[in-house]
């Protein structure tokens, strides 16, 4: 194991950009052992795994500041526990692409950040100049920051987590973006009912992220289901799109085959009678060398 560690490490120093100290150092089969994970937050060491607990080593020689482990249980979403280190500080700041954002290790079964997202994050940052970016279901609004940093005209953050959203403004904070007298709104509540709102309200953006989470209790029956429901989120969000306006539609619901996500976002777009000019399939960072789950897609309207 020690050796398998040190070779995923060494093979991916070459490719991580200057100002991000934060990327999936193992990934599983890919690195080649299977439901075994490491994410490196700044020098903070996060080890999932699958089914048994795994031997971690007391050091990867790395000079790790702490390692933290998590069972990958989706009936026991159980924070990580800490295995080396202070576990009386578990907050940390990372970077990423010279963006900055708060890790929390005790938050819960996420720690504030998807690692795996990195790239997404960046084209959002080369498409948010002068334009109003819409960030539906947007957790500690990571992709709303990088869009400011763009030079955003405006970010918008919508989520059911006021918890979150107070997460989200921390991490402006931590990029020197004034929230006072600022263009930056955050919305608490069901993203179903805040874009039908906006609709009534003709509001529109030029760029609009939709990334839910494969179950919700947002919809519009009180629940929200990646397979069922999300080309009548794709609807309601891409007539919100002013023209030459972006997209971007994401989910990393391992169930929801390629094809069936794309067909879903492309029936969305044509129930809204808008156009796709440009399309782009959006790859995940080279880090994610394993399982490809994430599904990311680009889309330009008339």
């Amino acid at each position: 194991m020690d050796n398998l560690i040190k070779s995923a490490f060494l093979k991916r120093q070459e490719y991580i950009s200057a100002g991000t100290d934060s990327y999936r150092l193992f990934d599983g089969i890919g690195d080649g052992v299977e439901g075994f994970y490491i994410d490196n937050f700044a020098g903070h060491f996060l080890v999932s795994y699958l089914n048994d607990k795994p031997r971690v080593p007391i050091s990867f020689n790395l000079d790790e500041k702490s390692i933290w482990l998590k069972e990958l249980n989706q009936d026991h979403k159980s924070p990580p526990i800490c295995f080396k280190g202070n576990p009386k500080l578990p907050k940390v700041e990372i970077s990423e692409n010279h963006a900055r954002f708060e890790i929390d290790f005790s938050a819960g079964y996420s720690q504030g950040i998807f690692l795996d997202q990195r790239d997404n994050r960046l084209k959002v940052i080369e498409r948010s100049a002068d334009r109003k970016v819409l960030n539906c279901f947007s957790y500690t609004c990571c992709f709303s920051v990088v869009a400011a940093l763009g030079g955003a005209e405006s970010t918008t953050s919508i989520d059911l987590s006021n918890t979150y959203l107070e997460w989200g403004k921390r991490n402006f904070n931590l990029n020197n973006i004034n929230l006072r007298d600022s263009n930056h709104y955050f919305c608490k509540g069901d993203v179903f009912n805040w874009l039908k709102q906006f609709n009534r309200k003709e509001r529109k953006f030029g760029l609009v992220i939709v990334d839910p989470p494969s179950f919700s209790r947002s919809g519009k029956n009180g629940a929200f289901s990646v397979i069922n429901d999300y080309s009548s989120l794709i609807e309601l969000a891409v007539n919100l799109v002013e023209p030459f306006g972006w997209v971007l539609a994401c989910s990393n619901h391992r169930k929801l085959t390629n094809k069936k996500f794309i067909s879903s976002v492309k029936e969305g777009v044509k129930n809204a009678k808008r156009k796709i000019i440009d399309i782009e399939l959006s790859q995940m960072p080279f880090d994610f060398s394993g399982e490809k789950y994430l599904k990311s897609i680009w889309l330009k309207l008339s």
